[in-house]
């Protein structure tokens, strides 16, 4: 991307203002974009794998599901929820191997990319963009610990509640607590995270609103008794 390009200063502002690189000095950025090129995809547009083993893409807006499928039965689970910020692929980044998902848009999403050879120069060249890369890394294996640990620990409707709670604004808004991020993804999305199936999550999801701890409004989702949501996870998890 050049200057002079349409957007340069929005999504110059929208990148030094993510973690990853609100480190760095304008200097420093403006050169990294300078390798950059945008695209977009649609809604539930499934991305060729093989781009991950290309291209390093940075999430500007938009979230992406990465899909886990088994060839013969066809199930699938999603332990990775990408959005604004978020690195793909970053497995393709670390080792270079191609990492067999399927990326599935949940609405129009806009990312930056570079030549995979060009982000791994980054990480080793600069410090300060290393700084935040590392922290980012352990955040990302933390979260697929922790989808690891749930599946195989919890039952559905614990894996559902913390799902929830991990997503769950701690501000209240109009009496209740907006859900964040997955507020208002299909059952079949959800059970994708937790490693279920929808029939499941849709059960689950109307027993948790008949016990006035969750509510649905037009597909979106909100917390009505936060107490109640963590008692519950309690309860279950003891």
């Amino acid at each position: 991307m050049q200057p002079t390009d349409h957007a340069y200063q929005t999504i110059f502002k929208t990148l030094h203002e993510m973690p990853l690189f609100e480190k760095l000095d304008e200097t420093t950025l403006h050169n990294f974009l300078k390798h950059c090129k945008l695209t977009t995809w649609s809604k539930s547009e499934t991305i060729d794998s093989d781009r991950g083993l290309h291209y390093c893409h940075i999430l500007l807006s938009g979230r992406l599901k990465i899909l886990e499928v088994d060839p013969i039965t066809g199930r699938s689970i999603a332990p990775f929820l990408l959005t604004t910020g978020d690195i793909y692929d970053l497995f393709c980044l670390l080792d270079g191997k191609p990492h067999e998902v399927q990326p599935v848009t949940l609405d129009s999403v806009t990312a930056l990319y570079v030549p995979i050879e060009t982000a791994r120069e980054w990480i080793h060249t600069h410090p300060r963009f290393n700084e935040a890369f590392l922290p980012y890394l352990g955040k990302m294996m933390r979260r697929l610990e922790m989808f690891g640990e749930s599946v195989v620990f919890d039952d559905t409707a614990t894996r559902l509640s913390k799902l929830i709670l991990h997503h769950v604004d701690s501000t209240p808004s109009d009496n209740h607590y907006p859900v964040k991020l997955i507020n208002n993804l299909s059952h079949e999305s959800l059970a994708e995270m937790i490693g279920s199936v929808r029939s499941v999550v849709n059960t689950q999801l109307k027993r948790l609103k008949e016990e006035q701890i969750l509510l649905s409004r037009r597909g979106h989702l909100a917390v009505k008794n936060l107490e109640a949501l963590l008692r519950k996870i309690e309860k279950i998890s003891s």
